[in-house]
């Protein structure tokens, strides 16, 4: 009785240290649960253990039960009983924690491209090798009886410029942050007053004047998109630090965000994308945080960054289990799927691309899943298509592909021959164009190519800024090109 009494009373021990574990971090904030994540662990683990040995003890007895002839009663287990079914239980265990904590599976198929056995989540930065196409500068192709003609946004990630220029890489109009002691990040968008609303290094969403002077800034972690809405808001890509219940345990993770800015920068509605996509979220992603934060270094490091840039999860690491990089809204009705007003997004990590419901938080449409792999930029397209940028990390080489979503089949792809000739590992863009061409942006290479639907090049642009030293291209996200001119009336300033 007594051994009894005192078991449940270490059960309640254990409980009452991971309860604590659990409301530090849901109560108090990320710091606490980093703070007491090794009690929490090791809790977790003992009850693990418990509870695989009387679940052990338990089945024994009863099969001992059933053997014996008179079953009335059954003899204490012995202590060689015990330490038996004790050994088996950490052997259980032990093969459990190995797996789970085990360094995932890295391995990715290249198809002969060098480059694709990169990790599967790579930091963004703003230089690419450029060995054998350093000499290429700006326009190198332009067929302009094939190619769409417009104007093209054209920014280096990582720069201090953002350029509007023509079909032949002419400049006809420069922002320039390069005063301000920032640099422009990934995403820029041009309003048709002449206003450029951009996300800069320090994830600000920053709005400038023609004159590229800052009439607002928005301070929060915005990236990848900034789409304007027909009302005159916009819908920007955010993330925040997140602290939720996954596979039964607390895990921090970086969520994303929908952010409704109003013309003037203030936030007018957040949507939290967790809920959309929960269900696909794997359980090695769980097993790697927890391997990463057993590591006391690993652990000091989030509660020292978080004094550097206010926040402790990082982007493109293994706490980006999301990481969210489109946002699309529906501008008509779809028979069946969705209807205007709707958001096509893609969720990076999850290999998802899904259409939502913004007003009652709910998926209507997805795909990806065993399909795509770390895909981009999902767009709608004039035939109520979606077209889709694949990188195809797994696979080595990227693609261009149409997708009729109702029957969900593949009506059209374009893939270098041989394949691994286009791929870029990360981000990259396709825009269809009104001739029925479409431009697409090779990030990793800093290049941009415009192809027929039969896939021949008729336009190609290398970024002109490079390092010739270090042999190296700076690279390039998106480049779009504006085709309908009377939509910019700030494009009448442009100087002929």
């Amino acid at each position: 009785m007594t051994a009894r009494i005192i078991k449940y009373i270490l059960i309640l021990v254990l409980l009452t240290l991971l309860t604590a574990g659990y409301v530090a971090g849901f109560s108090f904030g990320l710091r606490y649960f980093i703070i007491l994540f090794p009690v929490t662990l090791i809790t977790a683990l003992i009850l693990a253990f418990l509870a695989i040995f009387h679940i052990i003890r338990a089945a024994l007895q009863l099969l001992l039960r059933r053997k014996r002839k008179a079953p009335t009663k059954t003899p204490a287990p012995s202590i060689a009983f015990n330490i038996s079914i004790s050994i088996v239980s950490l052997i259980i265990l032990a093969v459990f924690v190995g797996n789970v904590f085990k360094d995932p599976d890295r391995t990715v198929r290249t198809s002969g491209n060098p480059s694709a056995g990169a990790l599967n989540s790579l930091p963004y930065v703003g230089w690419t090798p450029a060995k054998d196409d350093i000499n290429k500068k700006g326009v190198t192709k332009y067929d302009a009886e094939k190619a769409s003609d417009g104007i093209n946004l054209f920014m280096s990630a990582g720069g201090t410029e953002v350029h509007l220029i023509d079909m032949q890489a002419r400049p006809l109009h420069t922002w320039s942050i390069r005063h301000t002691g920032h640099r422009f990040h990934e995403m820029a968008e041009l309003l048709p007053n002449g206003d450029l609303l951009a996300i800069v290094y320090s994830r600000n969403l920053v709005r400038f004047d023609w004159n590229s002077n800052v009439k607002w800034v928005n301070d929060k972690r915005y990236h990848h998109e900034i789409t304007p809405a027909p009302d005159g808001d916009f819908y920007v890509l955010g993330r925040e630090d997140e602290l939720r219940i996954l596979f039964g345990l607390p895990v921090p993770f970086v969520t994303d965000y929908i952010a409704v800015i109003s013309p003037d920068g203030k936030v007018k509605r957040k949507l939290q994308l967790f809920n959309i996509a929960k269900e696909h979220i794997p359980f090695s992603s769980v097993a790697k945080i927890y391997r990463w934060m057993t590591k006391s270094d690993n652990r000091k490091s989030l509660l020292a960054g978080y004094e550097k840039q206010n926040y402790y999860l990082s982007q493109s690491t293994l706490f980006d289990i999301f990481h969210s990089n489109t946002i699309t809204i529906i501008d008509r009705d779809i028979k069946g799927i969705c209807k205007k007003g709707d958001l096509l997004i893609c969720i990076r990590e999850l290999d998802l691309v899904a259409i939502m419901d913004f007003e009652t938080e709910k998926c209507l449409w997805k795909w990806g899943p065993g399909e795509l792999s770390r895909p981009h930029h999902p767009t709608l397209l004039a035939n109520g298509n979606i077209q889709i940028f694949d990188n195809g990390r797994i696979k080595g080489y990227s693609r261009i592909i149409e997708l009729e979503p109702v029957s969900k089949k593949i009506v059209w792809q374009y893939k270098a021959s041989p394949p691994s000739r286009f791929y870029t590992a990360i981000r990259g863009s396709a825009q269809r164009l009104p001739n029925g061409n479409t431009l697409i942006t090779e990030t990793d290479k800093g290049h941009v190519f415009e192809i027929t639907k039969g896939g021949q090049t008729v336009w190609e642009f290398y970024n002109p800024y490079v390092d010739l030293r270090r042999k190296k291209r700076a690279i390039i996200y998106r480049m779009p090109r504006i085709t309908e001119p009377q939509k910019y009336p700030c494009l009448n300033m442009l100087k002929k």
